[in-house]
């Protein structure tokens, strides 16, 4: 019986990370870091982007566009504009890129 949940230990702790690997995959999912119905900040993990191939680099970049555009639209100015991004350290090892859109009549 002990060797039995032995390797059931065994047999999980390989197998989650190639859960979490599988997880990570998919690519940097936008964040809505501040909305004051003037502007939106949208976050994108800055780790993932660079590890990123150019198509995962534009799919984020355009579900970022898409999510300050409905954000945006929740406010008195309906549409979103694109105006900068910021890079900043979120620890000692990983970043975050945030994107500023104005929101606009």
């Amino acid at each position: 019986m002990f060797q039995v949940k032995r390797y059931a230990r065994l047999a999980a702790a390989l197998v989650v990370p190639f859960f979490l690997m599988a997880c990570a995959a998919a690519g940097p999912e936008p964040v809505v870091a501040s909305f004051n119905e003037a502007s939106v900040g949208i976050q994108l993990d800055a780790n993932q982007m660079g590890f990123a191939t150019e198509e995962a680099r534009r799919d984020a970049v355009a579900k970022a566009d898409a999510k300050a555009a409905e954000i945006c639209s929740r406010g008195p100015n309906r549409k979103a504009e694109y105006a900068s991004s910021r890079t900043f350290s979120t620890g000692q090892y990983t970043s975050a890129t945030e994107r500023l859109y104005l929101c606009l009549k």
